[in-house]
């Protein structure tokens, strides 16, 4: 945990100073030093933990929604809640376990959903231009063999 607080730190000073990247990639690394050692730290402090995840790709959203990368800021989202899902399955919880995941998923599907409302056409405007960015790259090709 010492590791991710650390990481968390200085992830949260880059973002203060406007350095997205770096906030990213510090958060990046946090979120797998929690990942990494969540099992253990489950058992020994399942809020903790928890928290600690959550956190994680909540900043990473953040970072990536001040770097104007809506796409993978949502992603960010989507990969939260996945990741609570997997945990929330497992045989060997107890109620209070549960009840901790499921607050967390309510708060991460909160904060999606204001970050939805905020940046929806974002994007979409993102992902229309991947796909055509896309359909563009795949239709080259074949355009240079005709000729």
């Amino acid at each position: 945990m010492q590791d991710w607080e650390r990481l968390t730190r200085q992830a949260n000073k880059a973002y203060s100073n406007h350095a997205f990247s770096e906030a990213v990639d510090l958060n990046q690394q946090a979120l797998r030093q929690a990942e990494r050692s969540f099992d253990e730290d489950f058992y020994r402090d399942a809020e903790s933990a928890v928290a600690a995840a959550a956190v994680s790709f909540l900043n990473i959203a953040e970072s990536y929604t001040a770097l104007g990368d809506y796409i993978s800021a949502n992603t960010q989202y989507e990969n939260a809640v996945n990741f609570l899902q997997a945990i929330i399955v497992r045989p060997d919880m107890n109620d209070e376990q549960r009840n901790l995941i499921m607050r967390t998923a309510t708060h991460i599907r909160f904060e999606w959903e204001l970050f939805s409302q905020s940046y929806n056409k974002n994007v979409s405007a993102q992902s229309k231009a991947l796909m055509q960015a896309l359909s563009h790259a795949v239709s080259m090709p074949t355009a240079l063999v005709r000729h």
